[in-house]
């Protein structure tokens, strides 16, 4: 059986990549949606679908809880009724632009069709503490 290739592609703001349907049978964002402002995430998580194989699996990362710190009063509230919360959304795809999603939002909206493996509140430990999520194409 021939080793599995490992392909990189460096993100670009609107979503297409330039890979086949269902070429890969996993796939990752790393603090990747956490430089986008709400408008280019669904689009983003459909490409996504669009290249895993049935069966395949994406691991992405959001800031969570671990960063309530960093938000203001009024943030906090909209983050604690469940709603992502964007900084800068303007200067998407860069470090300014900062996103903050509640587990409920990533449940409820983000995940869309993929189905929940695995989350792990602050579990991407070199990487700020994110939370991590292991979602499934399903079959």
């Amino acid at each position: 059986m021939p080793e599995p290739k490992a392909l990189y592609n460096t993100v670009i703001l609107e979503p297409r990549l330039d890979y086949a349907d269902q070429q890969f049978e996993f796939a990752y964002a790393l603090s990747v949606l956490t430089h986008m402002p709400e408008d280019l995430q669904q689009p983003w998580m459909s490409e996504l679908w669009r290249i895993l194989r049935p069966g395949g699996y994406l691991l992405i990362t959001t800031q969570g809880d671990e960063f309530l710190c960093k938000l203001t009063a009024t943030e906090r509230a909209h983050y604690g009724a469940g709603r992502i919360v964007v900084r800068y959304g303007q200067a998407a795809g860069s470090n300014l632009c900062s996103v903050y999603h509640p587990e409920p939002y990533v449940r409820q909206r983000l995940q869309g069709r993929f189905s929940m493996i695995l989350s792990r509140p602050r579990g991407a430990v070199g990487n700020g503490n994110q939370d991590i999520y292991l979602l499934r194409k399903p079959q």
